[in-house]
């Protein structure tokens, strides 16, 4: 039982003292229960005898908790005893490290007739892409600032029929590429196919043929993944409705399948010199977490630990320490230059890590001539010549727990003209006197 189901018991068995004259502390309450459960005492006869026991008359289950549903566009962060109906959009099952013990959960997305949202299911649920489901006793936590739903032990989940949901729960809803994020369901995009590749895998010991690539309108550009042969071409312009989004590392994902609806519309209706790759502040880069092929720009203020030269693993690429990989031991490394630098623009900053094409053309120096230079002098070169310099950068932007990571495919230094700066700063001073 995880830290947080046994909170959840907890604030049950608060709600049903709550009338009490005298109040029971949360500490004594869960000492007095993680007892019961060291015994093996069933959960539900435990929070009766802890209630009868401390003066209580409500009967668990009656008005300690509800039973009134909760829509999934209602639901906020950290609520415990949570009511839903939904259908199943995705499930999948991942693999864990829990305490140096390996756990299989299961992540995916449900969705209701007010929207969709994440959900993490602790154990085998046993339901399907597709089912409609009764869930009681769930709970939400915060995550990446959105709720996230979570079940636990105490979740009780039955499956019941389709026309317990309105049509509308079902229905497709229009999104632009700029506004894809994690958790989407039913989602409908027009779009044009920039990129396509085809890799054959394996699924329930079937070998099948998977279609991945980028698509794109005026708004940006995202990955997308068919579990379906739709007889997609590069260049095709698509109306998909039906899918769902993920994201690696922060990077929005499409992944529809044989359920999916595609239609091939007129290639006039999404011109590809439409497409174009699109310049973000840095503030909403950071609220999306990631972004595939965008523009941004702004000033350096920091060249992080980590720049200059350093020396790689020929194997898996990791920085070597002390000749050495983490991963492949001692091993002959192969020599490459890098910049990692802290990039602001007023609204926002991210980490921004340039690779050594683009570390020699900002610096205007080789490899070979940065190998001959002190580690010491090379950082104070960086920072001489790219400190308080602004900088314009093209390509993909990775997010984290530690924040959001520029990757650029390109890069080049600004001259600022400081007086047309301060003028301009000066007219947008006068508009809002």
């Amino acid at each position: 039982m995880t830290e947080d189901d046994i909170e959840s018991h907890i604030v049950d068995i608060l709600n049903a003292l709550k009338d009490l004259k005298e109040d029971v502390s949360k500490e004594e309450l869960e000492k007095e229960l993680e007892k019961f459960m060291e015994y093996g005492v069933p959960i539900d006869q435990a929070k009766q005898t802890l209630i009868k026991k401390f003066g209580g008359s409500v009967k668990f289950g009656s008005s300690a908790t509800s039973s009134e549903r909760t829509l999934i566009a209602d639901l906020e962060s950290n609520e415990r005893s949570v009511n839903l109906l939904g259908h199943i959009i995705a499930i999948n099952p991942k693999e864990i490290t829990v305490k140096g013990e390996n756990r299989q959960i299961f992540y995916g997305i449900l969705g209701d007739e007010s929207g969709t949202i994440q959900f993490t299911a602790w154990k085998d649920i046993e339901v399907e892409k597709g089912d409609v489901i009764e869930i009681s006793n769930a709970y939400t936590r915060e995550w990446q600032g959105e709720p996230q739903l979570n079940f636990g032990d105490r979740v009780s989940i039955k499956k019941t029929d389709v026309e317990r949901l309105p049509k509308s729960a079902f229905e497709p809803k229009e999104f632009k590429m700029g506004d894809l994020k994690s958790g989407l369901g039913r989602v409908e995009v027009t779009a044009r196919v920039l990129e396509l590749n085809e890799r054959e895998t394996e699924v329930d010991g079937e070998k099948k043929n998977v279609f991945s690539g980028v698509i794109g309108d005026e708004t940006g550009k995202t990955q997308f993944t068919s579990w379906h042969d739709f007889k997609i071409k590069e260049g095709d312009v698509l109306k998909i409705s039906g899918g769902y989004v993920k994201t690696w590392k922060g990077i929005p994902q499409l992944t529809f399948d044989e359920k999916a609806s595609v239609k091939k519309l007129d290639k006039s209706k999404m011109p590809k010199d439409k497409i174009k790759t699109g310049k973000m502040p840095l503030h909403r880069l950071v609220e999306k977490r990631g972004a595939l092929d965008v523009e941004v720009e702004g000033t350096i203020i920091d060249i992080r630990p980590g720049s200059g030269f350093i020396i790689r693993c020929p194997e898996c690429n990791r920085v070597l320490q002390n000749d050495e990989c983490t991963i492949h031991g001692k091993v002959d490394g192969k020599p490459d230059l890098r910049i990692k630098m802290v990039v602001d623009d007023g609204t926002g900053a991210i980490t921004g890590v340039l690779n050594q094409k683009l570390t020699e053309k900002i610096l205007g120096k080789t490899l070979e001539e940065c190998k001959k230079m002190d580690d010491d002098d090379l950082v104070s070169k960086m920072n001489k010549q790219l400190f308080a310099r602004r900088i314009n950068m093209k390509g993909n932007a990775l997010g984290d727990n530690f924040g959001t990571t520029f990757i650029p495919k390109d890069a080049e230094l600004l001259d600022v003209k400081v007086e047309e700066e301060a003028e301009k700063l000066s007219e947008d001073l006068e508009e809002l006197r």
